[in-house]
C-alpha cells in the first residue's frame, strides 16, 4: 500500500482548509457527544495564514484523535475508492490497511509534517476552499473524539463524493 492512504487527504485543500480554531485535547471518554448537527458558521480564513492556522490545527486535533481518526478515513476512502485501489485493500483486510495508516499518521502527523504538509495546501486553495472552513471549525469545539471525527467526516466525504 501506498502512503496515499492517509496522507493523500493532506494533499486534498478541504482537509486543510479545515484546520484552525486548535481546541484543547479530545477527552479519553467512551461515551459519545453528539456532533453538532448544524455548525455554527466561522468567518472564513480569508488569508494564507488563516488557511496555515486551520490546517495546523485540525491536523493536530486529529492526531490527538489517532484511535477514532484513521479508521474513520480508511472507511471513507474505501467507500470511494480514493486512492483507487484502496477498497480492495480494506475488503481485504481493513486491519492492515488501518496499521499501515496508523504507521504512515506517526510521522505524517508529527509538527513539522503537519506544517509542511499545510503550506503545499493552502498555496493551492481557492477562494471556495477558503470560504468553507467554518464547516470544520465548528468540530474543533467538539471534545469527545468519536463525535469530533464524526463531525469532520461528512465534510471530508462531501469532498471524496464530487
Amino acid at each position: 500500500m501506498s502512503r496515499s492512504i492517509v496522507f493523500a487527504s493532506v494533499v486534498a485543500p478541504f482537509f486543510f482548509a479545515s484546520l484552525a480554531l486548535l481546541s484543547p485535547a479530545c477527552g479519553t471518554s467512551d461515551a459519545a457527544t453528539p456532533a453538532p448537527t448544524a455548525p455554527r458558521t466561522a468567518q472564513p480564513a480569508s488569508t494564507t495564514d488563516d488557511a496555515q492556522a486551520v490546517c495546523v490545527a485540525v491536523f493536530s486535533r486529529s492526531r490527538t484523535c489517532t484511535a477514532q481518526y484513521i479508521p474513520a478515513l480508511v472507511d471513507l476512502r474505501a467507500k470511494y475508492d480514493k486512492p483507487a485501489g484502496v477498497a480492495a485493500e480494506v475488503a481485504a483486510n481493513r486491519d492492515a490497511v488501518i496499521a499501515q495508516a496508523m504507521s504512515e499518521w506517526a510521522t505524517d502527523s508529527q509538527p513539522a509534517a503537519i506544517d509542511a504538509g499545510c503550506a503545499r495546501i493552502v498555496a493551492g486553495l481557492s477562494d471556495a476552499d477558503r470560504a468553507e472552513v467554518g464547516t470544520v471549525q465548528a468540530c474543533l469545539e467538539i471534545q469527545d473524539c468519536t463525535a469530533y471525527t464524526a463531525c469532520l467526516m461528512p465534510y471530508f466525504e462531501s469532498r471524496f463524493a464530487k
